[in-house]
C-alpha cells in the first residue's frame, strides 16, 4: 500500500525544517512508524494539522478505518509536550528535546 500526502505542502515544510534544524533523525524515526503500516498493507493518508510543524494521519485497510492520530512536533513552543498550547499533546519522553512523536 502507500502513503498519500494530502497535507498541502506541510510535509515538505516539516522535512525542510527538520533538515535546517538538525532534526532529520527525529522526523525520519517517527515517520518510519507510519511507513511500516504502509509496508504491512495499510493505506496511510497525511493531512495538515493545526499544531505547528505537525501532521494528522489516518490509517485504513480496504477503505475501512483502522487508526488515526498525529505526528506532533514538540519543542520549547509547547513546553516539550506539557499538554498546553499550541499542541495540546503530552510527550512521554523523559528528555526535554525538540522532535516529533506519534499521538493516537
Amino acid at each position: 500500500m502507500i502513503i498519500t500526502d494530502l497535507s498541502n505542502g506541510r510535509l515538505d515544510e516539516i522535512k525542510a525544517f527538520a533538515t535546517t534544524h538538525g532534526l532529520t533523525e527525529s522526523f525520519e524515526k517517527t515517520f518510519a512508524r507510519l511507513e511500516r503500516h504502509s509496508q504491512n498493507g495499510f493505506d496511510v493518508n497525511l493531512y495538515s494539522d493545526f499544531a505547528p510543524l505537525s501532521l494528522y494521519f489516518e490509517i485504513t485497510r480496504d477503505e475501512q478505518f483502522v487508526l488515526n492520530g498525529g505526528v506532533i512536533f514538540h519543542g520549547s513552543h509547547d513546553g516539550y509536550g506539557n499538554g498546553g498550547t499550541p499542541t495540546f499533546s503530552v510527550s512521554l519522553e523523559a528528555e526535554r528535546k525538540a522532535g516529533w512523536s506519534i499521538h493516537t
